[in-house]
């Protein structure tokens, strides 16, 4: 075994400098299909040479060794936009963080003004240290998350289960990455996926808080370390996002609501006499609306969800707009809904069944005792409000953010089901050899599966028929070169991202009634016809094209909404010349003709609300 090891050492190494020495080249539309081959065969021959050393280890220091590469070997996949050189990753929000993150690094923007500064700060401050541009410091910041994440989903289990098999299908458990659902839920620099993958060090110092029955003779009173560890979590945690701070709010809610309960009411001796966590909630929620009531997004999303659920019931919003909308265009390109769900949601919708059945069997069986059932009982109450709180943001224009509170329910479930896996297999121990031999391999082989499935989702790709989320260093040179020259009044246009998102990366100011998305039935011909906002002085504006948008057209939509010929034509047409290229961005300038305008102008105010908790609106297809 320790040969295997030594093997599978070398197969990663390998795998990640074969990676390293292949950067991109340019826009990449699938993250998976521009790496080399060579370094997923490298990560395959690591993965199971841990997962082997994990099940055949005869030592502590091969289970401890197989443990590492196994989780080495699936971590090196979201480090692949920083081993690859990825110039950044992130073309919807994440851009637009980039430029928030630069307004307060330059100081155009206070650290007070900004309603979740945590993450900017936290960039700014890896970059400043490191020497490294901001962009690659948001990557790694990124990254970090995800390696927190492995690292205290474990940390949990174990608390609760110390033991060998527990620790081995956490790990596993985790490396799914079960929150990321690429609907509001994402892989990039998006701040609510990033707090909730920071949420189970939160979760950890509070079960070592419930869990921890002696006393701290080096700190004064009755404050632990685990309050000034939970003092530290739940600052930097309301930082990166509120609206993670409020499900947090409702976990410890839910704790504080058992240990009450179980007080006056029920016999459990482990949950009545848990410390209590009364002070942690009551500081947290103090410390969160101190900070928020500053700011004008806690008034605006709570406005917005009253707005949506009295439309619910005036009949006047429906119910899941979100699934609708990605339904018909999972449809439109030819991803039945099946699939769809099969591609993002069939491991997710294992687990939470395991879950689920942990709770039905810690309400009617005596097997769970001590820590495990304390967890799983305020898991369930936890699970039930989040469930309520959730469906509220089911409706209308909230819809959108119902996928992010599943995200960050799937954390609860990763570790409710990584314990109930652990206490199956203490029953599978109890049967005779050969049936419990059999399940065994069966469990490890679903496993595996399961982590692959996971893995192809990891990424947005054409596999979902989603682009990924790659922003090449030509792609933002392009459009700050577009950008910097734009004649004074002349609008810029392009069929993909609003060229504004750049604008505001690179901290500077567009005018939103001069940044266009351009329709595919302005393509090619119409392309002077077309009118935007209609509010440009100039009678000509700027038309930017992207290799990002022929390979997010042609190869993850499938050629719905433009055909090839729609982006080779641009320079055939009369009146639409090129005037500068590098070669993966090409600017024309479009002279307006005379006729019916296409599209529906608007005049907008010339800086309307943007509302900074939702993403912009997505255009054609959003699967």
């Amino acid at each position: 075994m320790s040969l295997a090891l030594l093997i599978g050492s070398v197969c990663f190494s390998a795998a990640v400098t074969i990676a390293e020495a292949n950067p991109a080249v340019g826009y990449e539309v699938s993250i998976y299909a521009s790496t080399p081959i060579l370094y997923w065969v490298g990560i395959a021959l690591s993965l199971s040479a841990g997962v082997a050393a994990l099940l055949l280890a005869t030592s502590w220091l091969q289970w401890a060794g197989g443990l590492v590469l196994s989780a080495l070997s699936i971590l090196s996949i979201p480090a692949l936009p920083l081993v690859r050189g990825y110039f950044f990753y992130g073309l919807s929000d994440g851009i637009r963080h980039l430029g928030y993150a630069r307004q307060l690094i330059t100081g155009d923007m206070s650290f007070f003004d900004e309603v979740y500064p945590g993450s900017y700060s936290f960039s700014g401050l890896l970059g400043g240290l490191s020497g490294i541009p901001l962009e690659q410091s948001m990557l790694f910041v990124v990254f970090i998350t995800f390696v927190l994440y492995v690292v205290f989903i474990v940390l949990c289990v174990r608390m609760i289960l110390p033991q060998r098999s527990a620790v081995v299908i956490a790990a596993i458990s985790a490396l799914m990455f079960l929150p990321l659902n690429h609907i509001s839920f994402h892989s990039h620099f998006h701040a609510f996926s990033m707090t909730t993958f920071l949420t189970p060090i939160l979760l950890y110092v509070v079960f070592k808080h419930i869990t921890d029955r002696g006393s701290d003779e080096t700190l004064p009173g009755r404050i632990s370390s685990t309050d000034l560890g939970f003092a530290v979590t739940a600052v930097a945690i309301t930082f990166y996002h509120p609206q993670t701070t409020v499900n947090v709010i409702i976990v410890l809610g839910a704790i504080v609501a058992i240990q009450y309960l179980s007080r006056r009411f029920m016999s459990d001796p482990v949950l009545a006499e848990s410390p209590p966590v009364y002070g942690q909630l009551l500081f947290l929620v103090l410390f969160f609306a101190v900070w928020n009531l500053q700011h004008d997004a806690i008034f605006s999303t709570s406005s917005n969800l009253i707005d949506s659920l009295n439309g619910l019931v005036m009949g006047t919003e429906q119910a899941g707009e979100v699934v609708t909308d990605r339904t018909n265009s999972a449809r439109s390109v030819g991803l039945g809904i099946g699939e769809l769900f099969a591609k993002l949601f069939l491991v997710p919708a294992f687990y939470a069944i395991v879950a689920a059945a942990m709770v039905v069997a810690n309400l009617f069986s005596k097997g769970f005792k001590g820590d495990s059932r304390m967890i799983t009982t305020t898991f369930s109450l936890a699970g039930f409000a989040l469930g309520i709180y959730s469906l509220a943001h089911f409706v209308g224009q909230m819809s959108g953010y119902f996928f992010r509170h599943i995200g960050f329910g799937m954390v609860l479930v990763t570790i409710l089901a990584a314990i109930g896996l652990t206490k199956a297999g203490e029953h599978v121990n109890e049967l005779s050899p050969s049936p419990a031999r059999l399940i065994k391999v069966l469990t490890v082989a679903g496993l595996v599966v399961a982590l692959t499935l996971s893995i192809l989702v990891m990424f947005p790709s054409p596999y979902i028929s989603l682009p990924t989320q790659h922003v090449s260093e030509q792609q933002y040179a392009g459009h700050a070169t577009a950008i910097e020259y734009q004649a004074d009044g002349a609008a810029l246009a392009s069929t993909g991202a609003n060229p504004r998102r750049y604008a505001t990366a690179m901290n500077q100011d567009l005018d939103p009634r001069l940044a266009w998305g351009v329709p595919p039935e302005a393509l090619p011909a119409d392309l002077r016809r077309f009118r935007g906002d209609d509010f440009a002085t100039r009678e000509f504006y700027y038309y930017l094209q992207t290799e990002l948008d022929e390979g997010r057209e042609m190869d993850a939509y499938g050629g719905l909404r433009y055909d090839e010929s729609d982006f080779t034509g641009v320079g055939e047409t009369v009146g639409v010349s090129q005037i500068m290229t590098n070669g993966r961005v090409d600017v024309y300038h479009v002279k307006y003709a005379d006729g019916p305008i296409i599209g529906d102008p608007r005049i907008e105010s010339p800086e309307p609300p943007m509302d900074r908790t939702a993403s912009d609106p997505q255009r054609g297809v959003a699967v």
